[in-house]
């Protein structure tokens, strides 16, 4: 009889143990659990990924370089598989290119100053950054070149992508056939510049060189090469000395496309 009363005891003992358990997973436990589809309990958290940039290298004996593009576009999902293959391609060209350039010019002139350069290289250096509005994306370039002079050169190339085409779009093509808009941004520019260059100078807008921003920003394509469209704004990049002198650096002037929408192509129109 006693022999009973302790393996009922033992069984009462277990399940109280068990149903302790049970409550502390349910209730108690702060360990976090995701919820798969259908509502159950995921083994793994789901984590977001991105695909990582493309990365290239080269370096030689007088000079290094690296330069990143993007293995994939946002026009993946907007144009197609085949638009986002060729936006890739076509920075890829770029990136090849100036590499290449680099290289040839590193080998041609290092030669010479390689008995004052101390053991130093040529070194340039490439990255993008990513931009996008409902109707396009932009990829700003910009190249960082190290030629042993007095200070390092930043150079830029744009790229802006019609979202729903996969077209790279030219600076023309953001504009209505036959108007003005090279004069317009030549205007808008020169009325912006002195007091942003200022601020950047902590001085006041009439210090700063208006011939110098003159030179930099006449009515022709070669002025405006460098923009991309931010959301609802066009950014005009003027890299050092095209606007200023180098100590100034990048200078941006953002205008909203709502005041270009009378010259604007409809279809970027905001």
């Amino acid at each position: 009889m006693n022999n009973k009363h302790h393996a009922v005891w033992a069984v009462v003992a277990l399940l109280i143990v068990f149903l302790a358990i049970l409550v502390w997973r349910l209730f108690i436990d702060p360990t976090p659990r995701a919820l798969a589809p259908g509502g159950t309990v995921a083994t793994t958290t789901p984590t977001a990924t991105t695909t990582p940039p493309i990365v290239l290298t080269d370096s030689g004996r007088y000079h290094d370089a690296e330069a990143t593009y993007p293995s994939v576009t946002p026009l993946a999902q907007s144009a197609g598989a085949e638009a986002d293959a060729g936006a890739v391609a076509l920075m890829k060209s770029f990136v090849e290119n100036a590499m290449g350039g680099f290289e040839e010019r590193a080998e041609e002139q290092m030669p010479e100053l390689a008995s004052i350069a101390g053991g130093q290289k040529y070194a340039l250096d490439i990255d993008y950054s990513l931009y996008e509005s409902p109707k396009t994306i932009s990829y700003v370039y910009i190249i960082y070149e190290n030629t042993l002079g007095a200070h390092p050169n930043a150079y830029y190339r744009t790229f802006t992508f019609d979202r729903a085409t996969g077209e790279n779009i030219h600076l023309d093509e953001l504009f209505a056939p036959g108007t003005s808009y090279l004069e317009r941004l030549s205007a808008r520019a020169r009325a912006e510049l002195p007091a942003i260059m200022a601020k950047r100078a902590e001085t006041t807008p009439d210090q700063i060189d208006a011939e110098y921003i003159n030179s930099g920003t006449q009515p022709m394509g070669d002025s405006f090469n460098n923009f991309a469209i931010d959301g609802t704004t066009l950014r005009l990049i003027f890299p050092p000395y095209q606007v200023g002198p180098y100590a100034y650096g990048t200078i941006e002037a953002p205008i909203p496309l709502s005041d270009l929408s009378s010259i604007l192509n409809p279809k970027y129109r905001p």
